[in-house]
């Protein structure tokens, strides 16, 4: 019968110990120096070294000839504990062997001195699993056991040993293996066991270990199992469980562009071509992962190939800011139900439509947020102004009133340049609340009605581009029937201006620009907005990112002022003088 590559790969030395450099030596320290402690807890996950590092430590402890704190493996003891045939070193397995009847009789054995050996060592792994009442019984020994005794703890759930415990013992964590350290000692077995294999094959075996050593050569196993050869990526992913990176980068894709279908279409090919769902679900919740800390600005702790980090940086540009985090708790909710009899395929199913299909409770809140955030934006009015002397000077004119903004729901279409007649007394949208009179030093009287038409006709386009932010979201609705992707991107983007059957859309990203300005990308928008305004649109790109926000130089001037300003040239303002508000002093004084 063949032994399994990780039994017969096992290290035998400190020195071979893959990942572990602290704990290995520290341990050939306390060795070398005689400074042993009594009893040992050594914690980590799985496949890390724990029940591997106790063994060396007990050949250690008993060689006849060691070396600088490492077991020579070639003496009589040694030898004995490598055989299996040592009564003096003892693995009990705690999840079989966890009542208090079991601990009553090992702490009446530890009273024998050891029969051929120096020390005697006991190994108790799964020590998590001993009940209440084992510790208690067990206690008093492990504190102060007799000299030629060692214990050795090993247990993947630190917490759930007793602290009364934890306080006695010298601790050792044993941390996940890195990538690269698998990925190194795979190829060392490979090139023992005469075996031919991509590089790229055995960079995905010890990906999928996930920092388990152990993991990593029962995966080697299989793929060599399967008489290919050489091993390649194709193999390495059916040996695996996985499917095409291609189909994960579509399904991806579909749930960044909220497209329900098209993710449960990519995770239907992935388990037509014998995808394991729990693998599906720990691709999917890696990458999703790895777009939430390029979202976060800390994408080099993804730890991605060029391809997978440029996806990652696609997804986390498209989809809104929190939608991979919310769906990393659901992938892991998930992965807690996978580990019960469940079908796995309909649990990835389930977790992607949850993902995308949020709870009603979740819906109503968003959509009542959205409407009272409409609502407040077509309600909000202008403060008025006071004329300012230039304007007096003018003979009164009916002016072009705001008209109110429609809210996203409204039946009617909006026109690009909709406006209606004033009510008398009315200010203009353009006016800028102002308590100061002004004085523009170099302007000609003659023409302030030019002058104040031009603010007037900023104020309608204010007033239009206004009515296009308030239209915003059904324009992305619109657009999200045809394209989901393309619905994503113009989620952080914005109109920045507006006139007569143009509209301009802003990007501040580049890659939010590139997107919206193909041509095939921007038609799609323009047929949107068209279906909106009930009329014929353009539709114009402009990228914001790199503008700046000049500082506020003109508090306390109007917007007639300020068109005077930049009108002439050479113009300035040479004196303001306050005026008290005649309301104010129209008000009745409080008796």
């Amino acid at each position: 019968m063949t032994t399994a590559l990780y039994r017969r790969y096992r290290p035998a030395r400190f020195a071979e110990l893959v990942g572990q450099d602290v704990v290995a030596q520290t341990l050939r320290n306390e060795v070398a120096s005689g400074s042993m402690a009594h009893a040992y807890l050594f914690a980590g996950t799985r496949g890390t070294g724990k029940t591997s590092t106790a063994r060396i430590l007990a050949r250690a402890v008993n060689c006849l000839h060691p070396q600088n704190g490492e077991p020579d493996n070639e003496c009589g003891a040694c030898r004995e504990i490598l055989d299996g045939a040592s009564v003096d070193v003892l693995e009990i397995d705690a999840a079989s062997n966890r009542g208090i009847d079991e601990m009553r009789d090992l702490r009446e054995k530890v009273k024998y001195l050891p029969a051929s050996l120096q020390r005697k060592v006991y190994i108790i792994d799964e020590a998590h699993m001993l009940t209440t009442e084992a510790w208690n019984a067990f206690l008093k020994t492990l504190e102060e056991p007799p000299e030629h005794v060692l214990f050795v703890l090993a247990t993947t759930e630190p917490h759930k040993v007793p602290d009364t415990v934890r306080s006695r013992v010298q601790r050792f964590d044993f941390r996940r293996v890195s990538t690269a350290d698998i990925a190194t000692h795979v190829r060392s077995v490979v090139d023992q066991e005469h075996v031919d294999a991509d590089a790229d094959a055995l960079q995905l075996i010890a990906e999928a270990a996930q920092g388990s050593v152990r993991d990593a050569l029962s995966l080697l196993e299989q793929a060599v199992s399967s008489g290919e050869r050489p091993i390649s990526v194709l193999t390495a992913r059916r040996a695996l469980g996985l499917t095409d990176p291609a189909i994960i980068s579509d399904l991806m894709r579909a749930l960044a562009g909220s497209d329900a279908a098209g993710a449960l279409r990519a995770a239907a090919t992935a388990f037509s071509a014998g995808a394991d769902p729990r693998q599906v679900l720990r691709e999917v919740a890696r990458l999703a992962r790895a777009a939430e800390l390029h979202a976060l600005g800390y994408s080099q702790g993804a730890e991605l190939s060029s391809e997978e980090s440029a996806l990652c940086a696609e997804l986390a540009a498209v989809a809104p800011a929190g939608f991979w985090l919310r769906g990393l708790e659901l992938f892991a909710e998930a992965e807690m139900n996978l580990r019960q009899p469940v079908d796995a395929r309909l649990q990835v199913e389930l977790c992607l439509l949850r993902m995308l299909r949020p709870a009603e409770g979740t819906l109503a809140i968003d959509a009542l947020e959205s409407r009272v955030a409409a609502l407040e934006r077509g309600t909000r009015a202008p403060a008025a102004a006071p004329p300012s002397r230039l304007a007096a000077a003018q003979t009164p004119t009916a002016s072009p009133a705001r008209s109110p903004v429609p809210t996203a729901a409204s039946a009617q279409p909006i026109a690009p340049s909709q406006s209606a007649a004033r009510r008398d007394g009315e200010p203009s949208p353009g006016a800028h609340p102002a308590d100061a009179e002004t004085v523009v030093a170099g302007a000609d009287p003659a023409d302030a009605e030019t002058v104040i038409a031009g603010a007037a006709a900023s104020a309608d386009t204010a007033s239009a581009l206004e009515r296009w932010r308030t239209h915003w979201q059904a324009i992305i609705e619109a657009v999200g029937r045809v394209d989901m992707m393309l619905a994503g991107v113009l989620r952080d983007c914005r109109p920045v201006d507006a006139r007569d059957g143009v509209l301009v859309v802003g990007a501040s990203h580049r890659f939010h620009m590139d997107t919206i300005s193909k041509p095939e990308k921007t038609r799609l928008i323009t047929d949107a907005t068209s279906s909106i305004a009930g009329a014929p649109m353009i539709v114009e790109t402009r990228y914001t990112g790199e503008e700046t926000v000049p500082p506020d130089t003109t508090l306390g001037v109007s917007a007639v002022t300020q068109a005077v300003l930049q009108t002439f040239e050479g113009s300035r303002v040479v004196a303001t003088r306050l005026r008290e508000d005649v309301r104010q002093s129209q008000r009745a004084p409080r008796g």
